[in-house]
């Protein structure tokens, strides 16, 4: 899965006419770096070692900025919590129903053009595809519970 670059970042903000500061980057950052798809909460954590006095609210509203201009998605997985990928290319991900992670299938999923929804007069905006189960650490506990 691709992510950008801290300067092709840099020029995608200032082509959406976003101002570049150092807390914008290091949300981004952030992100990029995080191993899972993290919250707002957990983005917050991350950045605020850097930025003692960054706000939650600063966090959320410039997670949603980035969202709102396609800088990044936004990913719902089975509870209310957003979270967050850097990842904008269309692909597929795996939900944990027992720990909530979220991983990215390596495969890309490509651009499907449904047909139905805009016969009906429905305009698609965006997709996503999560497919639920256990990751492999859950699983264990999942499979000794059934037998």
């Amino acid at each position: 899965m691709e992510v950008r670059e801290d300067r092709d970042f840099i020029k995608e903000l200032r082509m959406h006419g976003l101002q570049v500061t150092h807390q914008r980057l290091a949300v981004y950052q952030a992100l990029c770096h995080s191993v899972e798809h993290p919250s707002a909460e957990t983005v917050y954590q991350t950045v605020r070692k850097r930025f003692p006095m960054i706000s939650l609210g600063t966090v959320y509203k410039t997670l949603e900025r980035f969202h709102d201009v396609g800088l990044i998605r936004k990913v719902y997985p089975l509870t209310e919590v957003a979270r967050y990928d850097a990842t904008t290319s269309p692909h597929v991900h795996m939900v944990c129903l027992k720990c909530q992670s979220i991983q990215d299938v390596d495969v890309p999923m490509t651009e499907m053009k449904l047909a139905e929804p805009e016969r009906s007069g429905f305009k698609v905006m965006t997709q996503q595809v999560l497919l639920q189960g256990y990751c492999a650490h859950c699983r264990k506990d999942v499979d000794v519970l059934a037998s």
